[in-house]
């Protein structure tokens, strides 16, 4: 994250709710990440479908990035 985001602070939260969880990592950074420009968020979508979850990822240039996963919990107490 340092690396990429030049963030000084990143938050990560999970939660499960309605039969849901959800996974949410974020950052201070630059923003403006894009998963096209290289394999990194690109391969972490792939690696969440596979699980049936799907990837949401919010990163305005100037604010920071949110990465937030969701899956469904079905079958599980």
């Amino acid at each position: 994250m340092a690396k990429h985001a030049a963030a000084t602070a990143a938050t990560i939260g999970v939660e499960r709710h309605d039969g849901r969880l959800r996974v949410v990592v974020g950052d201070d950074g630059v923003g403006g990440a894009d998963p096209a420009r290289g394999s990194g968020l690109a391969g972490l979508a792939d690696r969440v479908e596979a699980l049936g979850g799907r990837l949401v990822l919010d990163s305005a240039p100037g604010r920071g990035t949110t990465v937030t996963a969701e899956f469904a919990l079905d079958g599980y107490p």
